[in-house]
């Protein structure tokens, strides 16, 4: 800290504030999770911030006021990489806080000239991830939101007692929801069932169930996704599947309008995918379903109460390796169907028995 003291006095005697630039690409869910610190650094009013990152994430997250964004390629190929090169070759910065240990993020920071390069403790360091950095936050077991805002700590700032994303989708970008004709109903629930990784998404039928059931309580019931032809087929045959078909929004919304979308719900269904922090972010309950990863690790920020954790059991049950941490992963194909369609339905329940009573109730 007191480096960062001599650095603070040294700039504030030039009359410029300390410039930090923050490199997160990808992906959309944990971008979403990093913004909360970077909304923190604005605050603070001590720092000049530039976030470095991807055009597809820059469309998500929209304009952040304080914030400067630099959209560079992901390096994967020689050409891109000297993109890198010349887009970063014209900044200079005091610190570099390298949120992403992935050789994509690393190959973007070798272009970002900074004295100061924070990353992340060994535990939680892959591809090399040491070799572009020479500091480190200190290693704690703690969710993706806090692993973040230690690098805040690092630049003598304290994580706030109440964290959330004030700041972040402000603008009025929803104008494109306007073009369709939402369910009629008090309530409404979205269901995003495409997960990056297939072994995190649950079983189709079981979807069905629960969307049959919604309906029968009076719920209106939203797929969401993106457009990706796994994620269209997907939702197309849940939809199909169902006795009173859902609006199916998958492919149809931009990026940008989802969390103006996850605004006018009032809860979103989710196996372990970006949109449950996006829900998260905008102030929309979660049911959040996890088999393959730990959910105080990727879970919703602070808000597991509607969530369904089956990942201690799939430990349990599917994991033969004795060498388990807080980020070991279940890579079981039969880790989501621990899940059990009553369990969720229970959980539906319990969360509309929360929410506050709709204008027409």
């Amino acid at each position: 800290m007191f480096k960062v003291s001599l650095l603070k006095n040294r700039n504030a005697h030039l009359g410029q504030l300390p410039e930090i630039a923050v490199l997160r690409l990808s992906a959309l869910g944990d971008v979403v999770l990093c913004a909360s610190m970077v909304l923190h650094l604005v605050k603070s009013k001590k720092f000049k911030i530039a976030w470095i990152t991807t055009s597809q994430s820059r469309q998500l997250l929209g304009d952040i006021e304080g914030v400067e964004f630099i959209i560079v390629p992901k390096p994967k190929n020689l050409k891109s990489f000297m993109e890198c090169r010349r887009i970063l070759r014209s900044y200079t910065f005091d610190y570099l806080l390298l949120a992403q240990a992935s050789f994509s993020a690393h190959f973007v920071s070798m272009h970002v000239k900074a004295k100061r390069r924070f990353g992340f403790d060994q535990s939680r360091s892959k591809d090399f991830h040491g070799f572009f950095i020479n500091e480190r936050i200190e290693h704690r077991e703690e969710h993706f939101v806090d692993a973040y805002y230690s690098f805040a700590s690092m630049l003598g700032l304290k994580k706030p007692a109440i964290i959330n994303w004030n700041g972040l989708f402000q603008s009025d970008r929803n104008q494109e929801l306007w073009n369709f004709e939402f369910p009629r109903t008090d309530r409404i629930m979205a269901i995003n069932p495409s997960a990056s990784k297939t072994e995190r998404n649950w079983d189709i039928n079981s979807y069905v169930t629960v969307i049959d059931y919604a309906h029968n309580k009076g719920i209106g019931v939203i797929v969401t996704g993106g457009s990706e032809q796994n994620e269209l087929n997907l939702n197309e045959q849940i939809c199909h599947r169902c006795k009173e078909s859902p609006l199916n929004l998958t492919g149809k919304i931009k990026l940008e309008a989802m969390p103006y979308l996850f605004k006018e719900i009032d809860f979103l269904l989710a196996p372990d995918t970006g949109s449950i922090h996006i829900a998260r972010a905008v102030g929309t309950p979660v049911i959040g379903l996890y088999a393959v990863a730990n959910h105080r690790l990727t879970g919703p920020y602070n808000a597991n109460e509607f969530s369904i954790n089956k990942f201690d059991l799939a430990l349990k049950e599917l994991f033969s390796s004795r060498q388990v941490n807080f980020h070991t992963r279940v890579h079981n194909p039969s880790a989501m169907s621990l899940i059990k369609e009553k369990e969720v339905i229970a959980k539906i329940d319990l969360l509309l028995d929360s929410l506050p009573l709709s204008e027409s109730q």
